[in-house]
């Protein structure tokens, strides 16, 4: 129906940012509710990943890298940013700015978009020496649960798991 055509135009109209997890998300830059993540972790890391987003409170929408972890490398991370920032923006959605602490992967998101001739996103390279760049597994469970100290802190703060 009308309502419904009209009410997708103006989620479509209204700019939304992007962020990585490690190192953006993980530093303490938590997304807006409409924003995105576009994370080069793999799809095999999806289920302690949603664990570690949830505990934090952000149930934001994940695009994974779709490489298995052990063929992923910076480099390739960047690659699967740029893209789905170019497909996201070529179905509709506005991009307005995507926070990125890997200078690697920066520049390859950026050469992406530049091949494709998108324009108006902004990479904010976000600088610190806090977390690992190279290739490593986050510490969370790989079944998904959440480890003990992050239950204690949900149940404290009334939060459902």
């Amino acid at each position: 129906n009308t309502f419904d055509i009209d009410a997708k135009r103006k989620i479509m109209a209204k700019e939304i940012n992007s962020f990585d997890i490690d190192g953006v998300i993980t530093v303490g830059l938590y997304p807006g509710p409409d924003d995105i993540l576009i994370t080069g972790r793999s799809f095999e890391e999806a289920r302690e990943t949603y664990a570690m987003l949830r505990s934090k409170g952000i149930n934001n929408a994940v695009f994974f890298n779709k490489l298995p972890f052990d063929a992923k490398d910076r480099k390739s991370s960047g690659t699967h940013k740029g893209h789905t920032i170019k497909e996201l923006i070529q179905n509709g959605v506005n991009i307005g700015v995507h926070f990125e602490d890997d200078e690697i992967q920066k520049a390859e998101i950026e050469r992406v978009l530049d091949a494709y001739g998108i324009k108006g996103v902004t990479v904010v390279h976000i600088v610190h020496s806090l977390t690992e760049k190279e290739n490593v597994r986050n510490p969370w469970p790989e079944d998904g649960s959440l480890p003990a100290e992050a239950v204690e802190a949900l149940t404290k703060n009334g939060t459902a798991i």
